[in-house]
């Protein structure tokens, strides 16, 4: 069986719980002492200084959300933008994070929620399309996810997110010559990322599986 390699497609836009800052071992499992995850806590820190001298600025608060979220903290990233929802239930890109941090916490009936928001507030944004499709895909909705994808695509056909989604849907249905197409796409796009080395990955897992059989 395959096991092909698979891409977050979180979106970071930008939000206020107050916590306590955390170890550099909650952030990412790396020792004390480590300079990346020391700098995180410190970026961490001072949004969180920064949001709570000024409570009310939303935008601090999403960039606050953000950073939890980037760091995995899952927990301090709800609470902080559950926090925003009392001062602005209408922010795209707020809506969108917090759509796909439920997907994350296996909530997909509250992000789903969040992202029908969203589109109704933005139908042409490609990214909620894509996040949508995401959270369908987790549910086993896969023919649903498919058309989120390429509706996003109609939107941004320059989407990464969406092309390597798409592929991992065609790829997982056993529509190979569909999935390869959908990765090579994504090279195309950004050759040099480190996403470009898993769709080449995946592609030779392609041809190889296909070689055995």
């Amino acid at each position: 069986m395959l096991r092909i390699a698979r891409m977050s497609t979180i979106v970071v836009a930008a939000i206020l719980v107050l916590t306590a800052c955390a170890t550099a071992a909650e952030i990412d499992g790396t020792a004390e002492g480590d300079g990346t995850a020391e700098e995180r806590i410190a970026e961490i820190e001072e949004a969180r200084l920064r949001a709570e001298a000024d409570p009310s600025d939303t935008e601090l608060l999403i960039e606050l959300g953000n950073l939890y979220y980037e760091a995995m903290m899952n927990n301090e990233a709800l609470a902080t933008y559950l926090a925003v929802v009392e001062l602005d239930s209408t922010h795209v890109g707020f809506l969108t994070n917090l759509g796909s941090l439920y997907t994350d916490m296996g909530d997909f009936n509250e992000a789903a929620a969040q992202l029908e928001k969203a589109l109704e507030l933005d139908p042409d944004n490609a990214m909620v399309y894509t996040n949508l499709g995401t959270n369908h895909y987790a549910r086993r909705k896969y023919n649903e996810a498919v058309d989120m994808y390429r509706k996003a695509l109609e939107i941004d056909p320059a989407s990464v997110e969406a092309h390597f989604n798409l592929a991992v849907a065609f790829a997982d249905a056993q529509i190979f010559d569909e999935a390869v197409t959908e990765w090579q796409k994504v090279i195309e796009l950004d050759p040099d990322g480190a996403v470009a080395q898993i769709c080449r990955d995946n592609i030779e897992m392609i041809e190889e599986f296909r070689g055995r059989n």
